[in-house]
């Protein structure tokens, strides 16, 4: 007889949830950081509005595993480059930590504080549609899920957000090739409930088109997102797929572990136990009992910013599976 999931589910939102205590430290922290990045804008003469984004803003953040996103929003009229050029560099003179430049095509700062990661990012105020950068939009979801995202569904979303980092599924940076935070919220609204999103993505087969602001049909989704076989649009933006990151492996992988954890439900799938280091000859004496044959290939690189180089080397490992294949 199968083990019955819902207590499964009750004793990971013991772990999902934030406690009062981490509530107001991470308020205490949000709060101060924000002052302090917007004083530093002011006194820097750069302008810009700083505002609090992303799953914190939005009450979806997991306990244990929070991180910040701090937006500095500027008006149309100035150039990118002064993103790159006086406004980062600013905000790294004046934040008393260490900064990481993390990006491909917009630039933000990375930094930790309090084991905290924070997240600072350059994006335009401007009206719905007319975007000039790829975070434009970020504002604009932060209000609609404000809106739209009763109290009970946020503890869904943490449930379906755990579920993919158990599974290694979340994330919309090019390094995962996952799901995004704006992605898993929109699927709980959509499927009203973690548990009812698992039953549909396990009979999910393409296309998948789901379109919250207009539901129609699936036949829609070749014009517009041609070739994904998963169309989420954004309710903020009908010209955009919220899903155009997640890549086949872990579309499928999510398909494929809904029904598992069905079938066998376990805490492992929300909390997989953590790997065990090996040394080289342990791992050699592994591969010779599966009766593989693995070729490593290490390479030292030049610093550059990390989104880069991970898609060199997706870009790579593509090209190396077209020649093998």
């Amino acid at each position: 007889m199968p083990t019955p999931i819902q207590p499964i589910l009750d004793q990971i939102a013991k772990k999902v949830v934030p406690s009062d205590d981490e509530r107001a430290r991470m308020s205490q922290l949000a709060q101060s950081l924000k002052g302090q990045v917007q004083s530093i804008l002011d006194n820097a003469r750069l302008g810009g509005i700083v505002s609090l984004q992303g799953s914190y803003a939005r009450d979806t953040w997991l306990s244990g595993e929070a991180d910040l996103d701090i937006f500095a929003t500027f008006p149309p009229t100035m150039e990118r480059q002064e993103w790159a050029e006086k406004v980062l560099p600013a905000i790294r003179k004046g934040i008393p930590a260490k900064t990481v430049d993390r990006y491909a095509e917009h630039p933000y700062l990375e930094f930790h504080i309090d084991g905290i990661r924070v997240n600072v990012v350059p994006c335009y105020s401007v009206e719905k549609g007319q975007w000039k950068s790829a975070t434009d939009r970020t504002p604009y979801h932060t209000e609609y899920m404000r809106e739209h995202l009763r109290p009970e569904m946020r503890l869904e979303a943490r449930l379906l957000k755990r579920f993919l980092k158990g599974i290694r599924s979340y994330g919309a940076e090019i390094r995962v090739g996952g799901f995004s935070g704006m992605l898993v919220e929109t699927l709980i609204l959509h499927y009203k409930s973690f548990l009812d999103t698992l039953v549909q993505a396990s009979k999910w087969k393409p296309v998948i088109f789901l379109d919250l602001e207009k539901p129609t049909s699936s036949k829609e989704s070749s014009h517009r997102a041609p070739g994904s076989p998963l169309v989420v649009i954004d309710p903020v933006d009908p010209n955009r797929n919220l899903a155009a990151a997640v890549r086949d492996d872990k579309l499928w992988g999510f398909v494929a572990a809904s029904r598992e954890l069905q079938n066998n439900p376990g805490t492992w799938y929300f909390f997989p136990p953590k790997p065990i280091p090996r040394t080289k000859a342990q791992f050699a004496k592994l591969l010779e009992h599966q009766n593989r044959h693995i070729v490593a290939i290490s390479f030292e690189h030049s610093r550059i910013v990390p989104d880069v180089l991970w898609g060199q080397l997706l870009k790579a490992e593509n090209s190396l599976v077209e020649l093998i294949v």
